[in-house]
Order: structure tokens, then sequence, then C-alpha cells
């Protein structure tokens, strides 16, 4: 499936964190403010509109209040999944 360049950073943040963590695991939750650090290298991506996209996709699932994110089955697959190159470059 394609995802945006805002969705490979969100990915790759989740990739960092799990990594540090141990294991990609359903259910493993990340602060939005964390998430949103994604951006600091590249300003120009909307990860806030990249976040409402992953959780239509049933990427990730949303508390109510909208600060944390926890990733569903098939965004631990994404996770998991090799990045593309795309997102492996450095700007």
């Amino acid at each position: 499936m394609d995802t945006t360049p805002a969705e490979q950073a969100v990915l790759a943040r989740f990739r960092e964190r799990c990594h540090i963590a141990g294991v990609v695991q359903v259910g493993y939750g990340m602060r939005a403010a964390a998430i949103r650090l994604a951006r600091n290298s590249r300003p120009e991506l909307d990860v806030d509109q990249a976040l409402t996209a992953m959780v239509e996709k049933g990427w990730l699932k949303r508390n109510e209040a909208g600060t944390w994110y926890y990733l569903t089955a098939d965004g631990a697959e994404q996770v998991k999944a090799p990045a593309p190159l795309s997102a492996l470059q450095v700007t």
C-alpha cells in the first residue's frame, strides 16, 4: 500500500520507539506530541493529516482526547515492513 511522506515519517517514528522498547506489538502507544517530533527534520510534513489518514486506514487507533495513538494489527505490520527508500533519504 502506498504511503505519503508524512505517513512514512510517522511509521519511522513508531519504528524508532518500538526498537527502543525491543518489540513491535499491537497496542503499542505513543503520545501525539512524541509522534509530531517526526516533523522536526521535515517541517513541511502534515503529520496531523497523516495521523487522521492512518486512523481511517485502520493502522492506528486514537484515544478519545486525541492525545495518544496505538498500533493496530495492520499498523504493527506496516511498522515491521521495510521502510521505502524515499523514507530513508535525509534532506
